[in-house]
């Protein structure tokens, strides 16, 4: 038996080829303009979101661009900081963070104007206290909840760079069992290190249900 071919305009053999041209063309063209206005960064911080010299401030502009850019720097080499300069209240405590994409900031702490100088925490949300008109203190929160032993490690990492001592593991393990006693938290902190040119404290807190949170107290050099 004879297979039937119908006879097709040749143009008709073209269409797959241009639709593909089509798709190809409007790939290159959305990568074209999209893809600058994704690579970009928030750009330079606009008036009052930072100061002169691009420290933070906490004003309501401020924290705009601190969402926006995620690196926050605080000045502390000449204590004591002003709290009106970073756009404080007199007494209180403003918590940054979490952020609304889940991602961390890039706390910049800058303690001297020579080395040692200051310290990069990475953190889901940090706290700034202010009392009597100064800043009195820096609460950095490092990101889950973490195993007794975990905890442990991770503040051991700090300690060349901050210079406190980190608390022993059992200590750490006593608490989640203290907690446990007791239905409350329990916290275990470390002495102050000063190796970075700010007092630091490294507090693990440590809960009945096994497992610990870490955070860092930081606070300005004074005299």
């Amino acid at each position: 038996m004879a297979t039937l071919n119908p006879h097709r305009p040749e143009w008709v053999r073209w269409i797959p080829a241009a639709i593909l041209l089509v798709v190809i063309v409007g790939a290159v063209l959305v990568a074209a303009i999209m893809g600058p206005r994704l690579a970009a960064g928030p750009g330079p911080a606009g008036e009052d979101q930072v100061t002169d010299l691009n420290w933070s401030v906490f004003t309501e502009q401020g924290l705009r661009f601190i969402d926006d850019a995620r690196t926050p720097r605080i000045d502390l080499s000449s204590p004591p900081v002003d709290a009106v300069e970073l756009g404080l209240p007199a007494d209180g405590s403003l918590t940054v963070g979490p952020h609304p994409t889940g991602l961390d900031y890039r706390l910049v702490l800058i303690a001297t104007e020579t080395e040692p100088n200051g310290a990069l925490f990475t953190t889901p949300q940090f706290t700034v206290t202010t009392s009597g008109g100064q800043l009195a203190s820096v609460r950095v929160e490092e990101r889950g909840s973490l195993t007794f032993t975990d905890a442990f490690l991770a503040v051991s990492e700090r300690v060349p760079d901050l210079g406190f001592t980190a608390p022993p593991a059992r200590d750490l393990a006593q608490a989640i069992s203290d907690a446990r006693e007791s239905g409350r938290p329990e916290a275990v902190r470390s002495d102050t290190g000063s190796a970075a040119g700010m007092d630091v404290v490294a507090e693990v807190t440590c809960f009945g249900a096994g497992f610990c949170q870490v955070s860092y107290l930081v606070t300005p050099q004074v005299g």
